[in-house]
Parts: structure tokens; C-alpha cells; sequence
């Protein structure tokens, strides 16, 4: 409620009020953002285990407990308490409805279209996109420019260099910072999920309960050294959470693991064509993939021999793919800074330069959820309106008509 109070309000008052003091003082989500969830937690209790239970979904957002803020936490948190969903037929399914209510509108979604550039006219306003089609740019053309690219994609690679340098954008990127980069590893099974025993569940997997100690020391080592400290890994079963997977592939199953690693370990095939980055690189990303896989085995025993398809994701394979700027899961770090008064202010859709929008996860938090928000208020900054009273109407009118429904 704060977030999205403080970026609807306009730019100077929302400033007065973060300087006077009295959010800190009269809104505890402001006063918790400037602690550490660490910091919180360890004055809860003196019990490892109890602080590690406490802290152990942070990697959902990606910053450990001692650099994120106790209300970036207890956002999460909170948006767990009554369980989680997922779509049926999988997360494509977003994507594909989405199309279509952009399509029966008059827009239309391009694919292998990469952005280039935005374009500026002369006056400094966005007027465009330069797109690349095959071995061409083409230039298309628009009143209003809405950038989910994340902050530092839109920012430091499709804004010249002249707009990149407004006061407002420097403000911007001085509250920013790279989240952690993702290693992912992608399994295809043979097999029911009752064959092989998975769940519709995630499991996160420590080999301490001091998550701050045994992540640091992991994200410390060298390259060399890190694929046999992994501290963590998130296994999850996509097939087995959706009802619909039986019976469009059966006898058939995938899991997903992910874990946090170093873009700077990888970057030295940064310019080298994927799939194509050599044996040192390969041999680097077997070995996270070997002590995952491990660990994997051990929780679902039954998968070692029905193994058909694997496949290792680096920082910059999520570079590649998602265009993540340093190979990271979600974009802006969510440190203690994002979600103080200051930076939620500073950090909203409009920009510096005049018709040019951020919208997603970058302007809100990490996730579905988060970047849903960052729209919401997009499309408010854009069309001069609050989002969120339309939603409360809708909603009154949605639960009104099924009411009569019933009756």
C-alpha cells in the first residue's frame, strides 16, 4: 500500500514527505524497510534453526537476509500466507491469453524483434523503437514508449547516451544495483510422476543454517572453487503441478533447479556465440550441474536412470535468453535501499524523458505479482488515472454478478 501510495502521489510531495521524517516514525513498513531482515530475525530469537526457517524463501527475490529489509521480506511472506497457484497448461498460458487481449485491441506482439534502440526526436521526446528484423533495423513509431526491459537495460543500452545523462536518470541508476546472477538446470524425465515419485511442491535445500554465512562464502570463492561449495538449490516439479501436463504428455515429467551464481565466473565467454563458448566453458558449467544433480538424486531417487534431456543455464545463458543485464533472475537488487521511502519515490514509470514509461518488476518488486503492480501504476502514469480504484469497481461488479448468479 505504501509502495504504490508513494509513487501515485505527485514526485515533490511524495519528496517533502520522505524528508520530514514522518514516515519513518508513523509507518512501520518505512521503519522496517531501513533494517535488515537478518537484524529483525536475530532479535526474534537465538535459535539457528528458528532464524534459518525464518529466512529460508529469500532466494525468491534473490538478496540474502543481511543485506534485504525485513519489509521486502514480510511482503513475500504475506503473499504466501494464503498458498500459491499455478496455471494450468504452465506459465505460457500467460503469455498466450495476454496476445490475445493485446491483439483484439489493435496492438500486436513481435517475435525474434529485438529492441535496439529507442528513438528520440528533436526535441528529446521518445517517439519510437528501432527493431532488428533478420539483418535489418526497422524504425516503428509511437506516442507512448513503455520499456519493460528493466531499468538498466533501458537505461545504460537503448537511450543514447545524451538522454542517459538527465539528472532524473542519474538518480534512478544511483539507487540501482545488479541482483545476483542464476545458474539453472533444466531436466526432462521419462516417466509418470508417480513413476518417479515427484511432488507439486519446491524445496529449498541448505547445507547450513547460517544462510548468510554459507551463501557469502560461496559467492566469495573463485570459480574454480565454488561448483563444491553450492550452499543452496531450489528444486521444483512443473509437471507435477499442472493438471493439464498427464494428459498433453504422459508418461513424461520435468524438473527445474535453480541456485544463485557469479556473472563474474562466466564472464570471460561473455562474447562468445552460445552454445559455441568452448570446452573450459562447458567443462565449468558440467561441474554445477554435476553437485546439483547430486543433491537432486538424493531427495528424488527414482529419476537417476530416467534421465533424458539436461541442460545447464549460467548467467549468461539468463543473459542470452532474458536479456538480464549480468545475468541476474530480477533485475534490480532488492537490497535494503529498494524499498526505502526515498528510493520507492524516486524509482516510479515516469521518466526524464517525456513519453518514455518503465513498467514491471523494476518499478515494483520481483515476480508475477510484482510486475502486474509496476503495470497497474504504468498504466496509471500513462493514462492520468488511478488503476487501482478501476480494479476495486471491477471487483465490486465481478462479485455483484455472481451473486445474482447464485441467487
Amino acid at each position: 500500500m505504501v509502495l504504490n501510495m508513494l509513487k501515485a502521489l505527485p514526485r515533490v510531495l511524495a519528496g517533502l514527505l520522505c524528508r520530514s521524517g514522518l514516515l519513518l516514525r508513523f509507518v512501520p513498513f518505512c521503519h522496517l524497510a531501513t533494517r535488515s531482515l537478518r537484524d529483525v530475525v536475530d532479535g526474534l530469537t537465538t535459535n539457528p534453526e528458528l532464524r534459518a526457517v525464518l529466512c529460508y524463501i529469500f532466494p525468491t527475490y534473490g538478496t540474502l537476509p543481511s543485506k534485504t529489509s525485513f519489509s521486502m521480506h514480510s511482503l513475500l511472506v504475506n503473499h504466501f500466507l494464503q498458498g500459491a497457484w499455478y496455471p494450468k497448461g504452465g506459465s505460457g498460458e500467460i503469455a498466450f491469453h495476454t496476445i490475445n487481449v493485446i491483439r483484439k485491441t489493435g496492438g500486436n506482439v513481435l517475435g525474434r524483434a529485438p529492441v535496439q534502440k529507442i528513438l528520440l526526436d528533436s526535441q528529446g521526446r521518445a517517439c519510437g523503437v528501432s527493431v532488428k528484423k533478420g539483418q535489418d533495423l526497422v524504425n516503428i513509431y509511437a506516442p507512448v514508449i513503455i520499456s519493460d526491459a528493466g531499468i538498466f537495460n533501458t537505461y545504460e543500452r537503448l537511450l543514447p547516451a545524451e538522454a542517459r545523462a538527465l539528472p532524473g536518470i542519474q538518480s534512478q541508476l544511483r539507487l540501482a544495483t545488479h541482483g545476483e546472477g542464476g545458474f539453472s538446470v533444466f531436466v526432462g524425465l521419462n516417466g509418470s510422476r508417480e513413476e518417479l515419485g515427484l511432488e507439486a511442491t519446491n524445496y529449498y535445500l541448505y547445507l547450513g543454517n547460517d544462510l548468510d554465512e554459507i551463501m557469502n562464502r560461496y559467492l566469495s570463492a573463485s570459480r574454480e572453487e565454488a561448483a563444491k561449495l553450492i550452499p543452496f538449490i531450489f528444486i521444483t516439479c512443473p509437471s507435477a503441478k499442472d493438471p493439464t501436463w498427464d494428459t498433453r504428455y504422459p508418461g513424461k515429467s520435468t524438473i527445474s533447479i535453480l541456485t544463485f551464481a557469479k556473472y563474474e565466473w562466466f564472464e570471460e565467454w561473455k562474447d562468445e556465440q552460445v552454445n559455441k563458448r568452448g570446452d573450459d566453458y562447458e567443462d565449468l558449467k558440467k561441474a554445477f550441474v554435476d553437485v546439483i544433480m547430486q543433491a537432486v538424486f538424493k531427495l528424488y531417487p527414482r529419476i537417476e536412470d530416467r534421465i533424458e534431456y539436461i541442460s545447464g543455464g549460467t548467467p549468461l545463458t539468463n543473459q542470452h535468453y532474458i536479456a538480464s543485464a549480468k545475468g541476474e533472475f530480477y533485475g534490480m537488487d532488492h537490497n535494503i535501499t529498494r524499498l526505502q521511502a526515498e528510493t520507492i519515490t524516486t524509482l516510479r514509470p515516469q521518466t526524464d524523458v517525456p513519453n518514455l514509461y518503465l513498467t514491471g518488476q523494476d518499478t515494483s518488486v520481483a515476480g508475477f505479482m510484482g510486475a502486474m503492480h509496476g503495470a497497474f501504476m504504468c498504466a496509471g502514469a500513462v493514462l492520468k488515472r488511478n488503476i487501482y480504484i478501476d480494479l476495486m469497481w471491477l471487483k465490486r461488479r465481478t462479485d455483484a454478478a455472481k451473486s445474482t448468479k447464485k441467487d
